[in-house]
């Protein structure tokens, strides 16, 4: 059973000028199933806190359906099974975290000691024990994200939803947060979150749906990006004479420079060791023999772009391709 699926969602907006309506979400589709982390990725506008807001029953939209745990989401009795966290949460600034976790708490309906262990122990797990006695308004934009995915959980959820959950957070947040969140699912709970983080939703999830101007315009699995680049293999070299790149021109497809360091995509997995060779001949060190496929970053720059060709990376300031009738230089 999915425990999250949008099917088919039309939503549209009046003008606060021409009255006229604008279509926002285009027949938007996807689903999320029983212990698995779902990224939504797309840039801004693209509908993404609109999508959200319908499936959290917050705007209704004006086609399509929203189940989640195989139920309509209209039913809110399945709200006491959702964790949200809002892109711009609203903290009660004269409250300290322990009093606003309780406050949550109690609308969740836990009560006494039981309400009392949760909160310390979700206080431990967002590593803000240091600072729970301090008033929210004094917290950090990273403390306040923390304390937000902290209220988000503490009821223990089966279905969690996040906005931007890594907005605002330093490298040690971001770890805590991505810690937190791989504990949840190992534990089968089911998140779904938008994010422009792309290394953090890369390390987190199991598939990411992409959305473009209110389309979905691709669904990938992260061992689908792995199977894109099958085959071709990155040998990372340095300190070698140019002159082997003619004798290699069979071999690779091309060679991109950063400084020293030179980056062959080999054409096939046969071929490195020769390649190999060829720069142990010329006194050449080898880096690294890394299999090559396509990353998140790339795949989204391609489809938002609505390229469809390869990404390119900054740190790579020289590409020379080869041809069959030789080396050019692009």
């Amino acid at each position: 059973m999915d425990i999250l699926r949008i099917e088919g969602i039309k939503k549209s907006f009046k003008n606060d000028i021409s009255f006229e309506r604008k279509e926002i979400l285009h027949g938007v589709s996807f689903f999320a199933r029983k212990g698995e982390i779902l990224g939504f990725l797309g840039p801004n506008g693209a509908g993404k806190t609109t999508t959200i807001k319908i499936i959290l029953g917050l705007m209704r939209p004006d086609e399509g359906t929203v189940s989640i745990f195989g139920r309509s989401s209209r039913e809110r009795s399945l709200k006491a099974r959702i964790g949200y966290l809002p892109e711009n949460p609203y903290f009660y600034p004269h409250l300290n975290l322990r009093e606003f976790l309780t406050f949550c708490g109690n609308l969740s309906g836990m009560r006494g000691k039981v309400l009392d262990r949760k909160v310390a122990a979700t206080i431990s797990l967002v590593d803000l024990e240091a600072s729970h006695k301090q008033r929210l308004k004094s917290f950090s934009k990273g403390m306040l994200q923390r304390a937000g995915l902290a209220q988000a959980i503490l009821h223990d959820p089966d279905l969690l939803i996040l906005d931007e959950p890594f907005s605002g957070l330093d490298p040690l947040g971001r770890k805590i947060i991505r810690d937190i969140l791989l504990g949840l699912r190992r534990r089968g709970k089911t998140i779904f979150f938008s994010s422009h983080i792309l290394p953090d939703m890369e390390a987190l999830c199991n598939r990411a749906c992409l959305i473009r101007s209110g389309k979905v315009v691709k669904n990938i699995g992260l061992d689908e990006i792995f199977r894109l680049g099958e085959g071709k293999v990155e040998v990372v070299a340095r300190g070698f004479e140019k002159e082997i790149f003619e004798m290699m021109r069979d071999l690779i497809d091309k060679v991109e420079m950063n400084g020293e360091e030179f980056f062959l995509s080999v054409s096939k997995q046969e071929y490195v060791r020769a390649v190999v060779q060829h720069i142990y001949n010329s006194g050449g060190e080898i880096l690294r023999v890394v299999n090559q496929h396509p990353s998140l970053e790339d795949i989204f720059m391609n489809e938002i772009s609505g390229t469809g060709g390869e990404g390119e990376d900054s740190r790579r300031v020289e590409e020379k391709e080869f041809s069959g009738s030789g080396r050019g230089k692009s």
